[in-house]
């Protein structure tokens, strides 16, 4: 029988014992990162925000602690936290947590993944959201170009990137451009996911508001009302992320003349915004702000005044 040599150095046994507990460790350490990933996406989909923020923070805080800061994990839980504080409005921390999702992804699984084209989705995204988006061109084209190298033009997952773009060249003003990105994309979504996909209402409400800015006021009630009724049956009718498109519809009915239904609407967003803790957030300062104008043009003795 062979026998280790006597002269070997009996310190390479206890390093080779502690690398093989560090990697159990960390292996313990990501399942227990995902296990809270899952936890708060299930509270995500019911529109418990603050109940996905609180595992999110949970998945990051144990990633911190015990995983190396390159890890994948660590990228995946930034990215994901990012979004819940998107929607609570905390906008420059959901700025920071996509970069260091980005340096981590980029880092690990190369800068052409899809993964990364995400992140580069979600940046672009929140620039729009905070009111900035000429800082979101670049990222969501980088994103396009990404997931149509990787997964084709006709995916899914790339309309839905062209869709995210669409809404960013709106806010510039470019409504045109805009409009036949989101066509494409809804024919795709239709085409592929069916029409009463999420990711369908999402794209019928972000072509109701290009409607509605160019005073297509029949078009926009029309489509904001199909992706409502698509909105609710995928999330519910008591989520979040019915609130763009209740405040849109809202403003629609006010400019077509119907200021009961656009009382209504309005009302109906900012309560929800308001029941989730988010009466701070700037979509609820706009619905308050709509909500004075509906005051100002319903006053007793001036029927006649109206804002555009």
């Amino acid at each position: 029988m062979r026998r280790c040599s006597s002269t070997s150095d009996p310190s390479e046994a206890d390093d080779v014992g502690a690398a093989r507990s560090a990697r159990l460790l960390q292996s313990a350490a990501a399942r227990w990162v995902v296990r809270h990933q899952r936890l708060a996406a299930k509270h995500r989909q019911t529109g418990d925000l603050d109940g996905a923020e609180r595992h999110y923070r949970r998945a990051l805080a144990l990633a911190v602690r015990a995983l190396p800061a390159d890890h994948l994990a660590t990228g995946s839980v930034c990215n994901d936290l990012g979004v819940v504080l998107k929607y609570t409005g905390a906008f420059r921390e959901a700025a920071a947590l996509y970069e260091r999702a980005y340096a981590v992804l980029a880092l690990r699984l190369g800068p052409e993944h899809p993964e990364v084209a995400t992140v580069l989705h979600n940046i672009g995204g929140l620039a729009h959201a905070a009111g900035r988006p000429a800082d979101g061109e670049q990222a969501a084209r980088r994103a396009v170009t990404i997931r149509e190298a990787s997964l084709g033009a006709d995916h899914p997952e790339a309309a839905a990137d062209r869709a995210a773009l669409a809404a960013i060249l709106d806010a510039l003003g470019r409504h045109d451009e805009a409009a036949e990105l989101l066509e494409a994309a809804l024919a795709v979504f239709e085409r592929t996911l069916g029409p009463d996909h999420h990711e369908v209402g999402v794209t019928l409400a972000n072509l109701g508001a290009i409607d509605a800015r160019r005073g297509r006021l029949d078009s926009a009630a029309m489509r904001l009302r199909r992706a409502l009724a698509i909105k609710e049956h995928t999330l519910g009718d008591d989520h979040v992320e019915l609130v763009p498109t209740i405040g849109t519809l809202g403003v629609v009915c006010r400019r077509a003349g119907d200021p009961d239904a656009a009382r209504q609407h309005t009302e109906r967003a900012l309560r929800l915004l308001e029941t989730r803790g988010l009466d701070g957030h700037p979509q609820a300062t706009t619905l308050r702000a709509n909500l004075a104008r509906l005051d100002d043009t319903q006053r007793p003795g001036d029927p006649d005044r109206r804002s555009p």
